[in-house]
């Protein structure tokens, strides 16, 4: 068991690494191929940010894993959204939602409405028999697909109709070529691959020896090691002062961990993967509706008041996502 643990532990340390270097080689990639913010900020860059999501997830449909593998996907949704409390922290004082544009709410909605979606049919799939598959995938997934390319759209020509200043250049270091970026993009994407696969198998092995859920393991534990290169990129943003850069990469990587769920059901032969997973998903899917509901308050509202030095919409964020482990913890317990 300390065997799978140490495993565990340097494969997810290993993916933090990789997944950093992903985020800042993509970013210098978009930015020399003038691919633009849009790209950059929600669609691209959050792309390449989870995929430590996608890997891994794969991975645990592929060996029968689908709890791991769905839970992996709402419980880094969570994960993410906790990052915007502990950028709050760290940032300085006053609310940090102050100094983020108000753009990032359609981003915030439109993974509400993917999250409600997933979490209706697992619903449907344990109070009835529908199950409507094409393809060798289910309808859920595939709507899911259908709804991200659709928003993915609309965020694009919002960006380019609400243009901002760009805050990435300053991260960066632009002296790296782009021949340079690829190749340094390209080997951290192996070393995510083949630690994902790894992570993957780990967590599985684990939680058959040790007897915690899956739905747990996958939902707290994988997915807290597949989300820390978007909360070490939020970092490094807020150490600058890009702040937009920070909330956009949360944002777009909530929205695109949802399509990894139509990815998950190509891998998962046994079936629609959402009509085979644990029911407790729909407390983590519901969990994180409420983070980003909160966080699009934030933004709308724009509060200045604050507990200590931070925001009230971040003392909400992390006390709601508290609650939801504690809940997942004991309906794991229960199962």
């Amino acid at each position: 068991m300390l065997k799978l643990w140490i495993v565990f532990l340097l494969t997810a340390v290993a993916i933090i690494i990789a997944g950093t270097k992903l985020s800042e080689y993509g970013d210098i990639i978009a930015i020399k191929t003038g691919l633009g913010q849009a790209l950059v900020g929600s669609i691209l860059i959050a792309g390449a940010t989870s995929l430590p999501e996608v890997v891994t997830s794969s991975t645990a449909a592929i060996i029968g894993a689908p709890n791991i593998a769905i839970g992996n996907v709402f419980g880094s949704n969570t994960f993410n959204l906790m990052v915007l409390a502990l950028v709050d922290l760290v940032h300085g004082s006053g609310p940090f939602m102050l100094k983020v544009h108000s753009k990032h709410i359609l981003s915030a909605l439109l993974g509400i409405l993917l999250s409600v979606f997933a979490t209706l049919f697992i619903l449907v799939a344990h109070l009835s028999e529908f199950n409507v598959e094409f393809l060798g995938m289910g309808l859920g997934p595939i709507l899911i697909l259908i709804i991200y390319l659709i928003g993915a759209r609309l965020i694009f020509r919002y960006e380019k109709k609400n243009e901002v200043d760009d805050e990435e250049e300053e991260l960066l270091n632009l002296d790296i070529s782009l021949n340079k970026a690829v190749g340094g993009f390209a080997l951290a994407a192996v070393v995510i691959i083949i630690s994902g696969i790894y992570l993957s198998s780990t967590a599985d092995k684990i939680t058959k020896l040790s007897g915690l859920d899956e739905s747990f393991m996958g939902t707290i534990l994988v997915a807290a090691a597949t989300s820390l290169p978007e909360m070490v990129a939020a970092l490094a943003a807020i150490r600058i002062n890009a702040y937009d850069m920070a909330v956009g990469n949360v944002f777009g990587s909530n929205i695109f961990n949802m399509v990894i769920i139509a990815i998950i059901d190509i891998a998962y032969r046994e079936g629609s993967v959402l009509t085979a997973v644990s029911l407790s998903h729909t407390v983590t899917a519901v969990v994180g509706v409420i983070l980003s509901s909160i966080a699009v308050i934030g933004l709308f509202y724009r509060s200045k008041k604050t507990f200590i030095t931070v925001g009230w919409d971040s003392v909400s964020i992390s006390l709601t996502y508290l609650f939801g482990a504690y809940l997942l913890f004991r309906l794991g317990v229960n199962f």
